[in-house]
């Protein structure tokens, strides 16, 4: 599998394309940033409207949503955004789009779904604020080759390994488990970790004064194990999406690698990316 990498750089950005398998979707695109005051991205307030009329009986199952053209003019919204909303309604398995018809409600019930949308650098890089970490141990492991290849080092090398559940809000629905892997010095930002819905790394970077110079983003398929299924409340042997993301500091030093583990049945990793950000760096994509 095609491993992806972003990379710091001044050049314009730019990216567009879709990846899928598993029934997880992967979208990659540039779209002009519809601008509001609103944290919740216009995509997801469409979505969330049209689930609303499906569920409400203003849309029964059978019959079918009004046209992309009646949907831009209704909420004044780009193509791609429709689209996209539509895609998050058919990830949670209530709509299924036909060529040349349109969109069809398949269902009143949503099965259990978290969609992350990454609409910038420091969204692909965590996750979005409204998930919370649950810290479940905190102990030093040694690198085997398995696990050294993981976190590009050496075997034999001691690290600190943070395990946890995030889950969407104190009882909300598990997202993930997470394997936090920070080299030792850095091993006491576990006790800060709890109940937090900040990134690990701006942890680091602010507590220690880590300078973060490259993140590398990998992501792979996988089986869980019989534990993780359980914490998860999936059937063991259940298949994996996993995103491993590793930070490099100066000196080309890897200070951090994060391993995080999703159901595929309900999980769904959206990349939307805009043109034009206000910020002095610039990101590539390549592979």
């Amino acid at each position: 599998m095609r491993t992806e990498r972003v990379v710091a750089r001044r050049i314009p950005f730019k990216m567009s394309g879709h990846l899928k398998f598993g029934g997880l979707s992967l979208v990659m695109q540039a779209e002009e940033e519809k601008k509001g005051s609103s944290r919740i991205p216009l995509y997801r307030q469409i979505s969330d409207t049209l689930l609303a009329g499906i569920r409400d009986g203003k849309f029964p199952v059978g019959s079918f949503l009004p046209g992309e053209m009646d949907l831009i003019s209704r909420f004044d919204a780009s193509r791609h955004t429709i689209r996209e909303a539509l895609r998050v309604l058919e990830d949670m398995g209530m709509v299924a789009r036909q060529r040349g018809r349109g969109t069809v409600v398949l269902s009143t019930d949503a099965a259990p779904a978290f969609v992350q949308m990454v609409r910038s650098p420091s969204e692909l890089f965590s996750y979005p604020d409204t998930s919370l970490f649950r810290l479940l141990s905190d102990e030093r492991v040694i690198a085997d080759k398995s696990l050294a290849r993981d976190l590009q080092c050496s075997v034999g090398e001691e690290w600190a390994r943070i395990s946890g559940l995030r889950t969407l809000g104190s009882d909300g629905m598990p997202i993930c488990w997470a394997d936090v892997y920070v080299i030792p010095e850095y091993s006491s930002i576990a006790q800060r970790l709890g109940g937090s819905t900040r990134p690990v790394y701006e942890m680091i970077a602010d507590t220690f004064n880590e300078k973060i110079e490259k993140i590398t983003v990998r992501v792979f398929a996988g089986v869980l194990s019989d534990k993780k299924a359980e914490v998860l409340g999936v059937e063991p042997g259940s298949a994996s999406l996993s995103v491993c993301r590793s930070y490099q500091g100066g000196g080309g030093r890897i200070f951090e690698v994060s391993i995080s583990e999703h159901p595929a049945s309900n999980f769904s990793y959206n990349f939307e990316f805009t043109r034009g950000w206000q910020t002095a760096d610039h990101w590539s994509w390549s592979t």
